[in-house]
């Protein structure tokens, strides 16, 4: 990745950089200690809670109005000139046991709208229908286990098939922007991962 990366690749960085933290506070009386199973409204929250002072917090709004008004994107980042909206995503493939989730592939990848109300794919063409156009980018939260043994689950893996999914159904593509590693979480199954970010590109 660059060493200056843009906005996308600056959101990832900071995001990663204070998950190992938020991690350390995350308790609930359902799951084992860790933000790994948390859902994904409530992680986005407790990250932007732990960015406040930073550079880069300042700069992002959440909940913000598509302009067509009809929907929220989840992230709106209005940093160095460009102002970008950011639809956010929890790609984990595990639940809190390390069985298997059946359902999170369809979570990830389906372009299918009528099997699931909002996944990945489906999301990031709704924004590139947007009002937003061709402005845009998709951030994923990625969890894994430190031996995962299916090697096609790794954040560089998901973010090449995201790629390739998106030039695949659609008309429009999308290219990696980072993929922002962090570890040592407490959680005996979401024990690692990454911050993954997207642009939409014409």
């Amino acid at each position: 990745m660059s060493n200056k990366p843009g906005p996308l690749g600056q959101l990832a960085n900071s995001f990663a950089s204070v998950i190992p933290d938020v991690d350390t506070d995350a308790e609930h009386d359902r799951w084992k200690p860790g933000i790994g199973p948390f859902e994904e409204e409530n992680q986005i929250e407790m990250i932007l809670e732990a960015l406040e002072g930073h550079p880069l917090r300042e700069a992002i709004e959440t909940e913000v109005s598509y302009l067509e008004g009809s929907r929220r994107c989840d992230l709106f980042l209005d940093h160095d000139g460009r102002q970008l909206p950011v639809e956010a995503k929890l790609l984990r493939f595990r639940y809190d046991n390390g069985n298997i989730d059946p359902n999170s592939f369809a979570r990830i990848f389906t372009p299918f709208p009528e099997r699931s109300s909002s996944s990945l794919l489906t999301d990031t063409k709704k924004l590139y229908e947007s009002e937003f156009g061709s402005n845009g980018g998709v951030l994923g939260l990625y969890y894994e286990k430190v031996d995962e043994e299916y090697e096609q689950m790794t954040a560089e893996a998901v973010a090449e098939k995201f790629c390739m999914d998106v030039d695949h159904w659609y008309e429009f593509q999308v290219e990696t922007r980072n993929i922002a590693y962090f570890d040592e979480l407490q959680h005996p199954v979401h024990q690692q991962g990454a911050v993954i970010t997207w642009e939409i590109v014409e």
